[in-house]
């Protein structure tokens, strides 16, 4: 079970790191495109971002089932709390990007691209953070 839990859990990891860093490149052309080109890369953008609540519910799963299933004698190391907190970053990130993402698509504020920048790239350093402490943490 947790070979297949940690499977679920690096893929997930995977495929958020890549969304997430997909939709930093779409944010860095959006910004200088107007009309029809930004506004497909913007479509573009909430697809991924839907997606990636997705991913993410999926990463905490995963991760709460690891924890779970640890022997007594596994108990978390510091490799695992360092995870948490990444993790924790990576999804607040996330949420942060997507209210940006809402206020801007609700005003129409472009002023607000350097904050997504910023957000998203701390979704993908966070996402990349954990896939390393991951690794460290259950010893892989």
């Amino acid at each position: 079970m947790k070979t297949i839990l940690l499977i679920a859990h690096f893929i997930a990891i995977a495929t958020g790191t890549g969304m997430s860093i997909a939709n930093y490149i779409n944010i860095r052309i959006a910004a200088g495109e107007k009309g029809d080109r930004q506004a497909s890369l913007v479509y573009l953008r909430r697809t991924l971002a839907r997606l990636a609540d997705l991913v993410i519910a999926v990463m905490w799963l995963t991760g709460i089932g690891l924890w779970w299933i640890l022997p007594e004698a596994e108990q978390p190391n510091s490799w695992f709390i360092l995870l948490v907190v990444f993790s924790v970053a990576m999804t607040v990130c996330h949420g942060l990007a997507r209210m940006t993402a809402g206020r801007m698509a609700r005003t129409g504020d472009n002023s607000l691209y350097p904050r997504m920048e910023l957000l998203v790239s701390g979704v993908w350093m966070s996402a990349l953070a954990a896939i390393i402490l991951a690794v460290l943490a259950f010893e892989t």
